[in-house]
C-alpha cells in the first residue's frame, strides 16, 4: 500500500555552516541512494533548528526507513505527525528533495506559520501543503558547504 509518512526532529548537528551542510550532504547521498533502492520518494525541510522529512513509498518500505533514520546522531526527538494511505506521490520526481527553510520565509508567512519553520505548530495537512510550495519553488539536491 502506497502511504506517506511526515515527521519532524531536532536538528543538532549544529548551525548552518560548514560541519552541518556536510552532513546534509551525507545525509543526501545516503537518501537517494537508498530510497531510489527502496522506491521511496520525498523531502527534506531544515533550518538551524528542526528537520522535517516527508516519505512517500510502500508502507513497510517507509516504515524501515524511519527506523534506520531515528537513531541517527544528528537529531533527536524524532516525532510522527502524520501517517496515512495515498493514492499518489506529490514527491515523485524526487529520491529526495532538500529545501533550506531560511531562504522560504515568504513561503512560510503564506502559510500562517511566521518567519521560521516550528513543526510543533504544524499539523501534517499544513506540513505537506507547505512542502508543496517548496517544491514548486524549488528542491535541491545538495548544499554548498559554508567556507
Amino acid at each position: 500500500m502506497l502511504s506517506r509518512l511526515i515527521y519532524h526532529s531536532e536538528n543538532i548537528s549544529g548551525g548552518l555552516e560548514g560541519k552541518m551542510m556536510g552532513d546534509l550532504n551525507k545525509i543526501m547521498d545516503a537518501s537517494v541512494r537508498n530510497n531510489q533502492r527502496d522506491g521511496i520518494t520525498g523531502a527534506l525541510l531544515f533550518d538551524p533548528i528542526w528537520f522535517v522529512q516527508i516519505l512517500e513509498g510502500e508502507r513497510e518500505a517507509i516504515s524501515a526507513t524511519l527506523r534506520r533514520i531515528m537513531p541517527d546522531p544528528r537529531h533527536d526527538a524524532v516525532t510522527v505527525m502524520d501517517c496515512a494511505p495515498i493514492e499518489s506521490r506529490l514527491f515523485g520526481n524526487w529520491w529526495m528533495g532538500l529545501a533550506n527553510m531560511n531562504v522560504h520565509s515568504a513561503l512560510l508567512a503564506r502559510h500562517g506559520l511566521g518567519p521560521r519553520l516550528d513543526p510543533r505548530k504544524m499539523s501534517g495537512a499544513v506540513t505537506l501543503a507547505l512542502a508543496v510550495d517548496v517544491a514548486r519553488a524549488g528542491l535541491n539536491r545538495q548544499v554548498a558547504a559554508a567556507a
